[in-house]
Parts: structure tokens; C-alpha cells; sequence
């Protein structure tokens, strides 16, 4: 039987964390995940203006936000990228940082020596090295292009919300019922859609484990609230692995394939739904 059941609207604001957090990382080197939409690709957006005049620049929640990662604004050879005041995932800042001669393009491998957050990075203007590991490689992603009440990705792309209120980025769109994202990756429930996120269930993330992320599951299961089924160990902090189905297929153990009712599905994903039991 298929029902309707709110219960998984509460799936969306779990964010997207990185492997090295479920690694046991000491350093974060991590990122997570929601979702919007606005603009051109900003992958080769060039310095708008004379940069800022200093540390007051205020362009986002407070004075560590020295320049606009919006409008690029910083001197000719720098870009504006954000960055983490504590060290930690939450990107609550932003600083111009010198630009690469050769700056890496979306898609390709790119290098964070001082680890995620801190800033400097080699990848081009309007990018951010993502998915960063301890050695400090990761891969270029484009920050969603406009601003932050209406950003926008290319085509097959979702907008995507991480810690903090400036830090989105683009990544690619997926089916989780198929689970077509790249090795290494799994298709998880963002803020406005499935994306592809890293997997970082580890030698967790089976069926009824607690998770954390939404990308802290085995490919096929999602990161559901912890009352969605019986046979879940409540976690007010986190949630639990659920499959996800196609509404009117059939769930393991008594569950019901219940629809999620968040967002506006593209018509491939209509009758995606995932496992679960009405308290």
C-alpha cells in the first residue's frame, strides 16, 4: 500500500559529510550538503571589481566575509573563496587567496594544501576544491552562480547548501532507485533533490544502522529519521538507514513504500519514495 507520511520531509536539512569524517579524520577536511538555484556557470568567472578596501567588508553574516565569493571582487590574481574561522566544516568566511597560474576546471583533481576550510586552493575563480582527503587533494566544484537568494547551476545540476550560509556549490543530479553516480559515490537526499555525494558509510551504513549525513549509507538506503521504523535505535542527533523504493513496490520487514512529499521531482523520479513505518 502506498500512503503519503510527513515524516520524511525531516530527511532534507541532514547535510552531505566527506569520507575523511567517516574515517575517523582528525583534521576537517569534510563538507556537507542542501539545496536552491541561479545563472551561468561560474567555473571561469573573472575578478568584477577593485577587491575589498579591508577587514570590514561585510558582504555576508558578519566582518570575517572580507570579500563578496558572489561577485568575485577581489585584485586581479586572487579569487574570493570561503573559508572556516575554526577549523572546522562550517565555511562562515570569506578571503581573497592568491588565484593559480594554471587553475584546475570543474571536474578536475585539484589541491587544498592547508586541508578544507582553509581557504587556498588551486582551482579556478568561481571554484572550490571539494571532497578534500588529509593529503589535501580533492576535485573542482563550481559555487552555484548569482547570489545566495537565487542561485543557479548548469544543466543537470542542483544547487547544493552546505555549513554555512554562503558556502553552495553544484553537483550533479541522480536517480537513487538506479544509484548512477560515479565509484565512490552514492545518491543522496539533498535540500531540493537526489545529488551525488560521497560515500561515507564506511563499514557502516546497512539496513536499521544509525547514520548521521545523508550520504552516511550504503548505496540504495537513505538517512531517514530514526522513528521512521521500529526496528531503529532513536538518535536525536542522526537517523537511520532506510531503502528507498518505488511507491507501490514492496519494503523488507512490514515497512510501507510512503512518498516524500519535498520537493517538485523531475516526472523520472515521481515514484521514488523510501521504507518506513508510521509510528
Amino acid at each position: 500500500m502506498t500512503r503519503t507520511n510527513s515524516i520524511f520531509r525531516r530527511l532534507a536539512p541532514l547535510t552531505l559529510a566527506l569520507a575523511c569524517e567517516a574515517a575517523g579524520g582528525t583534521r576537517s577536511t569534510d563538507q556537507p550538503l542542501d539545496d536552491v538555484d541561479d545563472g551561468e556557470p561560474a567555473g571561469t568567472s573573472e575578478s568584477s571589481g577593485p577587491g575589498p578596501t579591508g577587514p570590514g567588508h561585510d558582504v555576508g553574516p558578519g566582518p570575517a566575509f572580507q570579500c563578496d565569493p558572489w561577485q568575485q571582487d577581489c585584485p586581479p590574481g586572487q579569487k574570493c573563496n570561503l573559508y572556516s574561522l575554526d577549523g572546522d566544516p562550517t565555511l562562515d568566511g570569506a578571503k581573497c587567496v592568491p588565484l593559480d597560474e594554471s587553475p584546475a576546471q570543474v571536474g578536475e583533481l585539484c589541491l587544498a594544501e592547508d586541508g578544507y576550510g582553509a581557504g587556498p586552493d588551486d582551482c579556478d575563480a568561481g571554484l572550490l576544491c571539494w571532497n578534500v582527503i588529509p593529503s589535501g587533494q580533492g576535485v573542482c566544484v563550481q559555487v552555484c552562480d548569482g547570489q545566495a537568494a537565487t542561485p543557479q547551476c548548469p544543466e543537470s545540476q542542483l544547487c547544493t547548501k552546505g555549513f554555512g550560509d554562503y558556502h553552495y556549490k553544484c553537483l550533479h543530479t541522480c536517480n537513487p532507485l538506479a544509484q548512477d553516480c560515479i565509484e565512490g559515490e552514492m545518491c543522496a537526499a539533498g535540500d531540493a533533490g537526489f545529488v551525488c555525494a560521497p560515500d561515507v558509510s564506511g563499514e557502516g551504513g546497512h539496513i536499521y544502522d544509525a547514520c548521521t549525513a545523508a550520504n552516511d549509507c550504503d548505496r540504495g538506503l537513505m538517512c531517514s529519521p530514526s522513528e521512521a521504523a521500529p526496528m531503529c535505535q532513536a538518535s536525536p542527533e542522526g537517523g537511520c538507514c532506510l531503502p528507498y523504493c518505488e511507491l507501490g513496490g514492496v519494503c523488507p520487514d512490514g515497512l510501507e513504500c510512503y512518498d516524500f512529499e519535498a520537493w517538485n521531482e523531475p516526472p523520472e523520479l515521481i515514484d521514488v519514495g523510501a521504507c518506513g513505518l508510521v509510528p
